[in-house]
């Protein structure tokens, strides 16, 4: 079984910010259409989708940024 995919770590920034406007903007729609009545079932398991994935690309992102950090840290101490 296939546990690896193989992505272009300089992608996760924008991929992150991406989805990071998606949840405000998904969030504020469901504040909207609560105010006025509206079940938003739906929407609301969307932003949880969506919060998983910002929380899954921060991470991603803070683990590339430290391999990076610890790679150039090795070269300067060489």
């Amino acid at each position: 079984m296939i546990t690896h995919t193989e992505l272009a770590n300089e992608n996760l920034s924008p991929w992150y910010f991406a989805v990071r406007y998606s949840c405000l903007a998904l969030q504020q729609r469901i504040n909207e259409f609560e105010k006025i009545g509206l079940t938003c079932t739906y929407d609301s398991h969307s932003l949880k989708n969506l919060q998983e994935l910002e929380q899954f690309l921060k991470m991603s992102w803070d683990i590339y940024m430290d391999s990076l950090e610890l790679a150039t840290s090795k070269e300067a101490v060489k």
